[in-house]
């Protein structure tokens, strides 16, 4: 049986890819995933390895979907920043609480194992951070001439967001703080809405009841745009394989 038989036997559904990704998170949050052989993650998923096989090539495949599916999460949270039925300050709050819903939980062990066993998907992640600084420069640059934002260099605040993002990023500092990434995210807007939001109404102590406010709106949005993708990936796959 030649690859192209084997590649038409495979399910090519998005939807239960991402099913096994979601039970997969908490495993890899707490050992990482180099620990895990084929038949660890089968058992665990509790599934044979036959229809592991029919979902993924190898388990190199099945890491490298993971994390395509952990950066999508978290690059899908744009969305926000462009929502034309909310205020320009919920926009940044919906993004932001978007990110945090994507990233709860993942802490030292998952970071230091694709640092250290898996740069090329590391690298993928890193990569996130010049897509956003972008977004985020031409976000701040609309809050500051409509008068949301106080005056500064939109530039240089999106690089500064940028940078402390990724110092959060590095698994020896998260480890120092002895928090998980989405509380030392959390704890980072907290800090930096404060000094660039000119709306009184959006004092620190009142952020995360406004972001858990937003949260079922935030979900809606992130499944649908979830299910798009879906769709599109199993147009392109259905193609490939025939």
């Amino acid at each position: 049986m030649g690859r192209r038989t084997l590649d038409k036997e495979r399910e090519l559904d998005p939807q239960v890819r991402n099913s096994y990704f979601e039970r997969l998170l908490p495993l890899f949050i707490e050992k990482g995933m180099s620990a895990h052989s084929m038949d660890d993650i089968a058992q665990y998923l509790g599934i044979s390895k036959a229809t592991f096989y029919r979902h993924f090539r190898s388990r190199d495949e099945l890491f490298g979907m993971f994390m395509d599916y952990i950066v999508g999460q978290i690059l899908s949270a744009r969305q926000f920043l462009h929502d034309p039925n909310l205020r320009y300050e919920e926009r940044l709050l919906s993004a932001f609480a978007a990110i945090l819903q994507q990233i709860e939980g993942i802490g030292f062990v998952l970071l230091a194992d694709l640092r250290g066993n898996f740069p090329e998907l590391w690298q993928k992640v890193r990569e996130t951070y010049a897509i956003w600084e972008e977004e985020l420069r031409d976000f701040f640059s609309e809050g500051i001439r409509h008068g949301h934002l106080h005056p500064v260099h939109p530039g240089i605040l999106a690089h500064m967001v940028v940078l402390f993002s990724r110092e959060l990023m590095r698994p020896e500092y998260l480890q120092s703080l002895n928090m998980t990434l989405g509380e030392a995210f959390g704890e980072m807007f907290k800090i930096q809405v404060r000094g660039i939001l000119r709306n009184p109404e959006f004092y620190p102590e009142a952020i995360e009841a406004r972001m858990s406010a937003l949260l079922p709106e935030i979900k809606k949005h992130l499944v649908a745009g979830s299910e798009k993708h879906e769709d599109s990936a199993r147009a392109f796959e259905a193609k490939q394989g025939s």
